[in-house]
């Protein structure tokens, strides 16, 4: 079965589950235009006393078919996330609220994209152009442990609000700066606790074990490395990651405590000369994607290197949502100006 006639046999699917489990409800497939001016075809259950409604994308559910899920299978599943997603909309912003700045000003925030790849949406939103990106704003619905629910903010909210698109930016600022702010890591962290997390299996259980215990103690009866503590097992990873380095490059992870959109710390006042300052040196920015930057200071290999591996990544592993842009920059600490 092609896509099209998977995306009508699911429309069907879920059609028939809402008029088996609800009084009324419309099932309505749409292109949704996306990051990077990316359509996506999604679906909604549209209910006429509910003001908003999940937006849940088919693409992933299709290539779960291709491997063999059943259309009963994923049908049930948005129908899931559709209850679910009405539950957080119920509890967090009422969607009657959006006219009055009063009550959006807590949850107003901004992010960076691509200013070439976005062109058709920026003519409709509210931005500002940072190097070849762009500042663009959105309103923080909700949030809980599986994600976040957003809304872009378009130039009629703007209007509604009669404020300018400055007043906005400085709303969106303050926010963003005050509640999310820069964190940065080494990369042979990150990767450390991807494989602890592997090796334990809960990445939630092996967080609170650490708060709970001290190194000395277990980690469980069955965990089959033998007798180690925790501690003892995060040096043994440690050790081995650190040993994988390149001719010991230093890489560091800049991302913001939200850990979703997280390049947008490339704009945070004094986020990128204070670590800088701190190695003494130009430090090269790699946009990995929407959600995170590469740091490298004092880096030897050219910026013409750089970039072919930054291309090849965003063509071959990174979804195309995500992407940020084809090239890195520079920060120069002698005139702590970003190239």
């Amino acid at each position: 079965m092609n896509y099209e006639g998977f995306v009508q046999e699911v429309q069907r699917g879920v059609k028939e589950i809402i008029e088996k489990e609800l009084d009324d409800g419309i099932v309505v497939v749409r292109n949704v235009l996306k990051n990077n001016n990316i359509r996506m075809k999604a679906i909604s259950v549209v209910r006429k006393e509910e003001k908003a409604t999940p937006t849940i994308y088919l693409q992933n559910y299709y290539e779960d078919y291709q491997r063999g899920r059943t259309i009963k299978s994923i049908c049930n599943e948005i129908f899931e996330i559709y209850l679910r997603g009405i539950d957080n909309f119920k509890t967090d912003i009422n969607i009657q609220d959006i006219s009055d700045l009063e009550k959006m000003k807590e949850v107003i925030y901004y992010k960076v994209v691509n200013y070439e790849m976005n062109k058709t949406l920026l003519s409709k939103i509210p931005h500002f152009k940072f190097l070849d990106l762009a500042i663009v704003f959105y309103i923080l619905m909700s949030k809980d442990d599986e994600g976040q629910a957003t809304a872009l903010i378009y130039n009629q909210h703007i209007a509604g609000w009669e404020i300018t698109p400055e007043e906005l930016r400085d709303i969106a600022f303050q926010n963003m700066w005050n509640n999310y702010p820069v964190v940065v890591r080494r990369m042979e962290d990150i990767v450390s606790e991807m494989i602890l997390n592997d090796i334990l299996g809960d990445e939630e259980w092996v967080e609170a074990y650490d708060d709970e215990y001290d190194d000395d103690d277990f980690i469980s009866e069955d965990t089959e490395y033998g007798e180690y503590t925790y501690g003892e097992l995060k040096g043994i990873v440690r050790e081995e990651v650190e040993s994988l380095k390149i001719d010991d490059l230093n890489m560091y992870v800049m991302s913001n405590t939200m850990k979703l959109n997280g390049a947008v710390c490339i704009t945070y006042p004094g986020a990128i000369k204070d670590f800088a300052a701190e190695h003494n040196c130009d430090v090269y920015i790699i946009p990995s994607s929407i959600h995170e930057l590469i740091l490298i200071p004092d880096i030897k290999c050219s910026i013409d290197t750089i970039n072919d591996l930054i291309k090849d990544v965003n063509r071959r592993q990174l979804d195309p949502v995500e992407i940020l842009s084809d090239h890195a920059y520079i920060y120069r600490l002698e005139t702590g100006v970003i190239e």
